[in-house]
């Protein structure tokens, strides 16, 4: 290899499209799960997308969001996302003045510069997201087509930029008086491995959207032509939950929302309006607070010591800061790394914020988990017990001594009577069977004696607690994939409902019956009060029974009285009863 190949120097365009990982992040196809809005709810639902696509749309939407912190004339800002281009407006501007020095226009320097803008100034205080001056020339080079337009209220600029930033028209000046500013470009697809814009990309878009709008309440932003509805840091937290505490302080613009989970630690957190998805020490800082409270009150209270992992997985944050001069992990800005005594703020936990979360689910979660680590414990001394007893030579019979019947005891004890024929009572994708122990599928809900579910865990075949949804009649355990027969009581309707969407406030389970997986079954006949299925189960009805029926003609879900129960009308919801 020639010395001319082995060292080489490339220029600031050709470095970023050679080494994007550096400047953008990955620039391959990511599928994973992630938060989008559906029926204005965060859900999370898998997603293919290129994170470095999201990146350079991001750059463009928080240079206004900084700008909006050193203006208060900028108060609108306008998304317009579609498979042409991608528009960035707001109502500020730049100063549209030639730079002395280098001879060049304001905003031309900006945005086909690498290391150009007014973030270097570190004498000042900065409470913005930009850093090093390079994320809006990112967004140049990744575009096919790039136009700046903007205006200070006495001149206005115009220029397009195309092929990567490497060729450029000349700026057009001219005079106006209409305060603005505008980011138009179309993306290089290609250099994301994507033809064209599509939903995933377009839902994660959206998504950040919602982010940018909860976290500056004081702007107007629209996406698309309509106003984003989020007045507060609060309402963005119920799109994911209902049940949450919040703490804040308005000064110092910090709030703080905390929620149970039922899957482990999860955390949404903003710093300066930057989502940092792997959090960081501003999310560090905030969870050793409530960890610290909580381990001592589990102590005191409960008598339990907790490591504080055990009580951190049961715990879901969001968190909106503000950190003055902030520093990240790297130029993709997802990990705060800023030391917390040099944040330039100082924010504790309110006491009421505090005893809150003593009264939130949060400590039934921990106490039900900690339950059920103790019945763990207790079952592996059992094994061990078990192991050193099997040594023992004991008859396995042993007949009744005495010979007065009513003083004699039949014993049935699991042991060795339990084998791989044993048949066990499952639920399964909606139907109740009996099958052979032998038989259980990961995932099974094995109905128990009591007429709750356990579930069957991955790996190790153990059953395992769910989700308990507590009733008047008693907890019902289920796992995240099962749905339930609810009432409605805004809408007045019928419908199946996943768990992680039923809100108490306005859904009510259907009395005494548990549906699952919208299994729905065909009547064969009605003989008396005797019900005969299809699927060959009999079921024993009162006269006096109200079924839970879907009707085919009005396709529609409702109740109807048993004795009006007509077979060729309805379907019979699969239901198991728990009274």
């Amino acid at each position: 290899m020639s010395i001319e190949k082995k060292y080489q120097k490339l220029d600031d365009i050709d470095h970023i499209l050679k080494r994007s990982g550096m400047y953008v992040g990955s620039i391959k196809l990511n599928t994973s799960d992630q938060w989008i809005l559906d029926n204005n709810k965060f859900i999370k639902r898998q997603i293919t997308y290129n994170p470095a696509f999201i990146k350079i749309f991001d750059e463009i939407l928080i240079n206004s969001i900084d700008e909006s912190k050193r203006s208060s004339k900028l108060n609108i800002i306008k998304i317009e996302v579609n498979k042409d281009y991608i528009s960035i407006r707001d109502n500020g501007g730049i100063e549209v003045i030639k730079h002395k020095e280098y001879n060049e226009w304001i905003p031309e320097m900006i945005f086909s510069n690498l290391k150009a803008g007014s973030n270097f100034d570190d004498s000042k205080d900065r409470v913005g997201a930009g850093t090093n001056g390079v994320g809006s020339v990112l967004t140049n080079v990744f575009s096919k087509k790039f136009i700046v337009s903007t205006c200070d209220g006495k001149k206005s600029f115009y220029q397009e930029f195309s092929n990567n930033m490497r060729d450029r028209k000349v700026p057009i000046i001219k005079t106006s008086k209409i305060n603005h500013t505008e980011i138009k470009y179309t993306p290089d697809y290609e250099k994301f491995g994507i033809e064209v814009l599509n939903d995933d990309h377009l839902r994660i878009i959206e998504k950040r959207v919602y982010d940018i709008a909860a976290c500056n309440s004081k702007l107007k932003i629209y996406f698309n032509g309509s106003l984003v509805d989020i007045s507060s840091f609060d309402n963005y937290i119920k799109l994911y939950t209902d049940s949450y505490i919040i703490d804040s302080n308005k000064e110092k613009n910090w709030i703080i929302g905390i929620s149970d989970s039922d899957n482990g630690f999860q955390q949404v957190s903003f710093v300066n309006s930057i989502e940092t998805y792997d959090g960081g020490t501003h999310v560090d800082y905030i969870l050793n607070q409530i960890i610290v409270y909580v381990k001592e009150f589990m102590i005191k209270k409960h008598k339990i010591d907790l490591k504080p992992s055990e009580i951190k997985n049961h715990i879901f944050l969001f968190l909106n800061s503000t950190v003055i001069n902030p520093s990240f992990s790297s130029q993709t800005k997802e990990k705060l790394i800023t030391e917390s005594k040099a944040f330039g703020i100082q924010f504790e936990l309110t006491e009421k914020f505090k005893k809150d979360i003593l009264k939130s689910e949060i400590i039934n979660r921990i106490l039900d988990w900690n339950s059920i680590k103790l019945e763990a414990n207790d079952a592996k001394l059992t094994r061990e017990l078990n192991k050193s007893l099997s040594k023992i030579k004991v008859d396995k019979l042993i007949d009744a001594k005495g010979k007065i019947r009513t003083k004699c005891v039949l014993g049935i004890y699991e042991g060795d009577c339990l084998h791989e024929d044993t048949l066990v009572r499952v639920l399964r994708n909606g139907d109740m069977i009996n099958i052979p122990i032998s038989k259980i599928d990961l995932g099974d809900l094995v109905i128990t004696h009591n007429n709750t579910f356990q579930e069957v865990s991955a790996l190790t075949r153990k059953i395992e607690y769910k989700n308990i949804i507590k009733t008047k009649l008693g907890d019902i355990i289920s796992s995240n994939k099962h749905q339930f027969f609810v009432y409605d009581i805004e809408k007045n309707e019928f419908y199946f409902e996943k768990l992680s969407n039923i809100d108490k406030s306005k859904h009510k389970l259907v009395k005494n019956q548990l549906c699952f997986m919208d299994a729905l079954l065909e009547i064969e006949s009605i003989n008396n009060n005797n019900l005969i299925l299809k699927s060959g189960e009999s079921l024993i009805i009162s006269y006096d029974h109200k079924m839970c029926v879907y009707n085919k003609k009005d396709d529609k879900f409702e109740m109807v009285d048993f004795l009006k129960l007509n077979i060729n009308d309805y379907l019979i919801v699969n239901t198991f009863g728990i009274s």
